[in-house]
């Protein structure tokens, strides 16, 4: 009878440890049991919030459906006659000097968006945004790391001289389209006699475009990339105050933009002199300027600065002769940054927008009049 019960439970054991392999298929051959779980956990576990995993300057995140659905929604086209600010082509975004030796630029009138901001010191660089077919730009200097993230959200051709290390370090890396003229591209570059170097590096917008179709293939997107949206005409928002001028300084120079009620635009001026294109000679028209403050840090190297563009908070929108108080966001590097007026996002007027990214230091001079 011993015999029976132990053989009847040796039995036991064997269909009950069978059963148990068979339910737990997380333990196959070959591979570790820990990346199976962690891939486990990540499809199974819907409801979690996106995980960062990573340090330093490079993240990876792990995001959900549902999460995916509300970004999508949340960055719908504004509603009415609208169209994007870039829908021919991939912008190129050129890094232009903005020194004293530099000034008047080419290409300024061809611009649709332009970031002026810190670049060492109380030296400012503009990073100038345009999908035009045609035309002379520059002076164009090396890479600077406060403006990749407005590179990398555009998908933009960054036509720059040097620097490229800052590129590499980034979280954007592998978003720059980068035509570095110190990295292959030298050939679509030219000097000219006029300045001195290195005041006088100059390209075309048909050298740019040659070139990044033949390295990234089409310039084309298939669908408008995500982004800043214009009126079709010009519109007043309601509201707002009656401003005419705002000035602000980075460093001694003394910078304004001053309203022209005749061309519905604002001409700058730098020590009172009316800044020009280089090509046209003739003043530059805004249509539209945003003072955004952001606070500035000091990359390791401690020269360059750096902004975290990452988060929301107020700025300020200056059109047609008024301004108004409005809100900006952007979600993560390659987002896009977004401005919004009493809660509807803000649709820009047709013509050029020039962003200024002030520091504490230069928030404090910004006056308006």
């Amino acid at each position: 009878m011993k015999k029976t019960v132990t053989v009847l439970t040796m039995l036991c054991l064997v269909i009950i440890l069978t059963s148990c392999g068979k339910k737990d298929p997380a333990r196959t051959e070959g591979i570790p049991e820990v990346k199976t779980e962690m891939t486990t956990e990540v499809k199974t576990d819907q409801t979690k919030a996106p995980e960062t995993i990573g340090s330093g300057e490079t993240e990876v995140s792990a995001r959900t459906e549902q999460e995916t659905e509300i970004e999508s929604t949340e960055l719908k086209a504004p509603s009415g006659e609208v169209i994007p600010m870039f829908a021919e082509r991939y912008p190129a975004a050129f890094m232009i000097n903005n020194q004293t030796e530099a000034r008047p630029q080419s290409g300024l009138s061809k611009a649709k968006l332009i970031y002026q901001m810190l670049t060492e010191g109380r030296t400012t660089r503009l990073l100038l945004l345009t999908d035009a077919q045609e035309g002379v730009v520059g002076p164009i200097r090396s890479a600077r790391p406060a403006y990749l993230d407005l590179v990398a959200q555009e998908q933009a051709f960054y036509v720059h001289a040097g620097n490229y290390r800052v590129i590499a370090a980034s979280p954007v890396k592998n978003d720059i389209k980068t035509l570095d003229a110190l990295k292959g591209y030298f050939h679509m570059y030219y000097r000219t006699k006029h300045r001195k170097s290195p005041h006088n590096f100059y390209t075309t917008l048909e050298n740019v475009y040659r070139n990044a179709k033949k390295a990234y293939g089409s310039v084309i997107p298939a669908e408008p990339v995500r982004g800043l949206y214009l009126q079709k005409e010009f519109v007043l928002p309601g509201g707002g105050e009656d401003v005419k001028s705002v000035s602000y300084n980075f460093s001694s120079l003394k910078e304004k933009f001053q309203y022209d009620a005749q061309t519905k635009s604002y001409k700058k001026y730098n020590n009172g002199q009316a800044l020009v294109d280089e090509q046209t000679k003739k003043d530059l028209e805004v249509a539209n300027i945003i003072v955004l403050h952001r606070p500035h840090g000091l990359m390791p190297n401690g020269i360059h600065n750096k902004v975290d563009w990452i988060g929301q908070g107020d700025a300020t929108y200056l059109t047609g002769g008024k301004k108004y108080a409005i809100t900006w966001s952007k979600d993560d590097h390659t987002s896009p940054l977004l401005y919004f007026i009493e809660g509807e996002e803000l649709v820009l007027n047709p013509g050029l927008t020039w962003v200024i990214v002030v520091d504490d230091k230069a928030l404090k001079t910004v006056s308006y009049d």
